[in-house]
């Protein structure tokens, strides 16, 4: 995903290095805008350019697709679909890469890496997420029943993660933060139009 590279490369090189590389960058726009692509040195954001909204976004997504990761490997082992398998099977590969460009954010700025289960007030905060209780349930589900819960639960998942998005977009400051958010926007909606059409073939 555009953004995961924009991420990384703001969280993983140096200054000097991005200016070094001298390779454009993809930046989606934001909800209706196209994206763009620019220069990696106009991506340099100072480690204390962000505010408590980006902050909290990114430790919170963290353990938000640490669960999406957790569901879908139970849909490798359960599901029955191939849609189902080959959706999960993209869940996990984009959202681990996104995991660690998120903890990249934190470590360039200082901040301690996020856990990736939910802790303290994020408990609360975090939008979408599954009970203990759900996780079992799914867990214990096979063939055509996993697969409808499993998408159902996907379903109200991303949907989560785009309100928490929303809310970075409209009060985070950080450039790369920004353009994450919006990414996740822009991506995890369309993937949730994808598991509304692959449930009405369950």
């Amino acid at each position: 995903m555009s953004a995961v590279l924009a991420l990384t490369a703001a969280a993983g090189c140096s200054a000097d290095e991005e200016k070094d590389s001298g390779a454009p960058i993809i930046v989606p726009g934001e909800v209706g805008e196209s994206s763009k692509t620019v220069a990696p040195e106009s991506l340099k954001t100072p480690k204390d350019d962000y505010n408590d909204v980006d902050r909290e976004f990114v430790e919170m997504m963290v353990p938000h697709h640490q669960q999406a990761v957790e569901m879908s490997a139970l849909a490798a082992k359960h599901a029955r679909a191939s849609e189902v398998k080959g959706f999960a099977s993209r869940i996990s590969d984009t959202q681990r890469a996104e995991i660690d460009a998120l903890q990249g954010w934190l470590e360039t700025r200082g901040l301690p890496k996020a856990s990736t289960t939910p802790t303290g007030e994020h408990v609360t905060h975090m939008q979408g997420m599954l009970t203990p209780a759900q996780m079992d349930e799914l867990a214990a589900a096979r063939g055509r029943a996993f697969d409808r819960l499993y998408v159902k639960r996907m379903i109200a998942h991303h949907e989560g993660a785009i309100a928490m998005a929303d809310e970075a977009l409209s009060s985070g400051i950080d450039t790369v933060n920004r353009a994450f958010a919006g990414d996740v926007m822009a991506s995890q909606s369309a993937e949730v139009t994808r598991l509304r059409d692959i449930l009405l073939t369950l």
